[in-house]
């Protein structure tokens, strides 16, 4: 594969695309997105004027150096952080606008999350893992369980419910985490540096299960990597710089 298949090639103007939203309604639209970290003597600008549109069910990679936002950017559209500036609309709402609660029911309910560590539970089983974020929504133990165990059998795990993470390899906790993010069927499915934590091995194979997941699950993908053979499996690909989006490439070549 080229490298111009795999590098975000960089936009044919300054400053951030603006969002396109021609097709099918985005599940998450980030507009003109700025956010500041520390106090007045010293600010740091994570995010300096963001544009990005999440389309349905598509994988997109954000890509760009370390300390470049792309984390940050991750956290806005997951509802984790409130941006300073900028608004982030699901499903027609603005996600500033809601209090701690109802943000905390959305990521509930609308999003999953993988993380690099796979942040599982270290008391818990993989089952328990899965199953309770859905209980902390309000969901009946007995439909979890059910939803938990199919997601774990579909990933590979049938037969590991029971082990603790702690006997659980690498690869085998991050699907426990992918089944975790899975199991609400939320719309979009964030992941941050999913394979930074595995071998190259045991990475791809990780991927692989998380894409054809998300896939089968219909759900969007946004996924946060460093680097260019992980992003290029993903459909779209936006590059960051300095709290900006600087690139964007489609896979197949066509750039933006």
């Amino acid at each position: 594969m080229t490298t111009h298949d795999t590098i975000p090639r960089p936009l044919s103007h300054d400053g951030p695309a603006a969002p396109r939203t021609a097709g099918p309604a985005p599940v998450l639209l980030g507009s003109r997105l700025v956010l500041d970290y520390g106090d007045r003597s010293a600010t740091t600008r994570a995010l300096n004027g963001v544009d990005v549109v999440v389309r349905p069910a598509e994988s997109l990679a954000v890509m760009g150096p370390s300390g470049c936002g792309k984390t940050t950017l991750l956290h806005v559209l997951g509802g984790i952080l409130r941006p300073g500036a900028g608004t982030v609309e699901h499903a027609g709402r603005d996600l500033a606008s809601l209090s701690d609660a109802a943000r905390t029911r959305l990521r509930r309910s609308a999003f999953g999350f993988v993380f690099q560590e796979g942040r599982l539970l270290p008391e818990l089983t993989a089952l328990e893992n899965v199953i309770l974020p859905r209980l902390l929504g309000g969901a009946r133990r007995r439909e979890a369980s059910r939803d938990a165990a199919a997601w774990l059998d579909r990933l590979g795990l049938a037969g590991l419910h029971d082990r603790r993470p702690g006997r659980l390899s690498g690869g085998q906790a991050q699907r426990v985490a992918i089944a975790r993010a899975l199991a609400g069927r939320p719309s979009v499915v964030f992941a941050d540096e999913p394979t930074g934590a595995l071998d190259q091995a045991t990475g791809a194979d990780v991927l692989d299960v998380l894409l054809g997941a998300a896939h089968e699950a219909g759900a969007s993908l946004v996924m946060v990597t460093h680097d260019p053979a992980v992003a290029a499996r993903c459909e779209r690909t936006i590059g960051m710089r300095d709290g900006r989006v600087v690139a964007e490439h489609l896979r197949g070549g066509d750039a933006r």
